[in-house]
């Protein structure tokens, strides 16, 4: 259905999207060969396919958000990230590759997103502090960034302690994971509700 040609392009995203706010596991292998395709007009379908097993199966999706960081297309990456902020703490093995990643966006030149892809992988790595020399390793990083970063808004609202003005580095406080978690959920989450048609 979702990888199929014959399928008009808007249709077959239209359709993910709306798989993602559905349960059961049946459309997971459908959603899983979507984020596969590839060819003109396959960009937006994987990016959603992405966000639909993310709603679906929350951490349980990292290994196919993992798949989609590990693709060439910097859009397919940057959902990829926000799917793995979006599904919140539990599954830390992203942890390296978004880091990775977050040094990849900083040299880009242009950001695409309103929230932008800085704050998502933050949001991301921020949710997996457990070990302690995580947090010290990322905060270290966001205050030697700070100017390249670009995102005072974001740690004002979700983890001041991070900021440069922020507590020594071993007494800074993880930050609410939940709070972070809703933050990269909002909109892009929400439910799309009955198709019209």
């Amino acid at each position: 259905m979702l990888d199929e040609s014959a399928d008009l392009d808007f249709d077959k995203v239209v359709i993910a999207g709306h798989l993602g706010d559905l349960t059961g596991a049946v459309g997971d292998d459908a959603l899983r060969r979507a984020t596969r395709v590839s060819g003109r007009g396959s960009r937006d379908l994987r990016c959603a396919s992405l966000l639909a097993l993310t709603m679906r199966l929350g951490t349980q999706a990292t290994p196919d958000l993992l798949a989609g960081l590990a693709g060439s297309d910097a859009a397919v990456k940057d959902y990829a990230v926000i799917g793995l902020a979006g599904a919140g703490a539990g599954n830390n093995d992203a942890w390296k590759q978004v880091f990775d990643y977050l040094r990849s966006v900083l040299r880009r030149k242009r950001r695409a997103h309103g929230q932008s892809e800085v704050a998502f992988a933050l949001a991301y790595l921020a949710q997996h502090l457990a070990d302690p020399s995580r947090r010290s390793e990322l905060v270290a990083f966001i205050r030697g960034h700070w100017d390249a970063l670009d995102e005072a808004g974001w740690f004002a609202q979700l983890w001041p302690d991070a900021s440069p003005d922020g507590p020594h580095l071993d007494s800074v406080a993880d930050p609410d994971r939940e709070l972070i978690q809703a933050w990269a959920r909002e909109p892009l989450f929400r439910p799309l509700g009955v198709p019209k048609g």
